[in-house]
């Protein structure tokens, strides 16, 4: 299998040091809003990354429901398993 055959091109944007705001959600809901203009299939969906009480990491697909100085929102089932890996480790990575 040749893997170099699904190569996308990456070569509509790029990052400069210019174009760097001061405050990154500022900059995460321009880059939210170029992936919605660009019509990308769930331009809020995101992965979060837990860990369970042994050290074990799990990560799942949620989708972004709001964004603010507080940081990003998102919904879940309050009895689903990434709840309990909050209670034992409220760090997560988005």
């Amino acid at each position: 299998m040749d893997l170099s055959d699904i190569r996308r091109d990456y070569t509509k944007g790029g990052l400069r040091r210019e174009d760097l705001t001061q405050n990154p959600l500022d900059l995460f809901n321009i880059w939210l809003q170029q992936a919605i203009d660009a019509q990308l299939s769930d331009p809020t969906a995101m992965t979060v990354a837990t860990v369970d009480s042994e050290g074990r990491p799990y990560q799942r697909i949620v989708l972004l429901k709001d964004v603010g100085d507080d940081g990003f929102v998102f919904y879940t089932n309050l009895g689903s398993r990434k709840v309990l890996h909050f209670q034992d480790n409220a760090n997560i990575s988005l």
